[in-house]
Order: structure tokens, then C-alpha cells, then sequence
């Protein structure tokens, strides 16, 4: 499961949070802050930092460990693969592509 780590002005200082109603530990500088969220972020080997200015507004963000995106099993499209083989077989042998109307 994806978990998203905040960075998030507080009374004069950065908080780290991963969301409401769970603790937040402050830091003095936004560097410091935002260091110890990437951590979190990374360790989570699927998380997400989301960091926000003091004006509310997000300044930045980033997600780590993403699975690499895969093709669902049994669900290849045979219709796209006959179409890609005849343009390929058409260009191969010299002949004109045939184009739908």
C-alpha cells in the first residue's frame, strides 16, 4: 500500500505527518523536514512526498518505488497485433500501406 508523507508549515516550524490523526514530528529548517520525509517516503518501497510552502500551496512532490507498469496476463490485443503485422509485411515487400476510410 502507497503511503503519502507531508511536509507542512507548524507554528514556525516543519512538521512531517503521513496524514490527520497521526502524530507529526517537527523539524526546525524545511531541508531537515523534507529529509527525513524522503526517507519515509523510500522506505515505504511504494510512497509518495507531497511538501507544501508556507503559503498553503504545493512547492513540490514525488513518488518512489513505483511498480513497473505490466501488460494485464491473457488481455493482448490480437487485433492490434494483425494490424502492426500487415503494415510491417506491406512496407517490407514494397507495397503501399493500406489506409481505412
Amino acid at each position: 500500500m502507497r503511503k503519502t508523507v507531508y511536509v507542512v508549515p507548524r507554528a514556525g516550524q516543519w512538521s512531517v505527518t503521513r496524514g490527520e490523526g497521526e502524530a507529526a514530528r517537527d523539524y526546525s529548517t524545511q531541508r531537515e523536514a523534507i529529509e527525513r520525509a524522503r526517507a519515509m517516503a523510500k522506505a515505504d518501497h511504494s510512497g509518495q512526498l507531497v511538501v507544501y510552502g508556507r503559503d498553503g500551496r504545493i512547492r513540490e512532490h514525488a513518488t518512489y518505488g513505483m511498480p513497473p507498469i505490466q501488460d494485464p496476463p491473457g488481455k493482448k490485443s490480437v487485433r492490434i497485433e494483425k494490424a502492426v503485422g500487415k503494415i510491417t509485411r506491406a512496407s517490407l515487400c514494397g507495397d503501399p500501406v493500406p489506409m481505412r476510410d
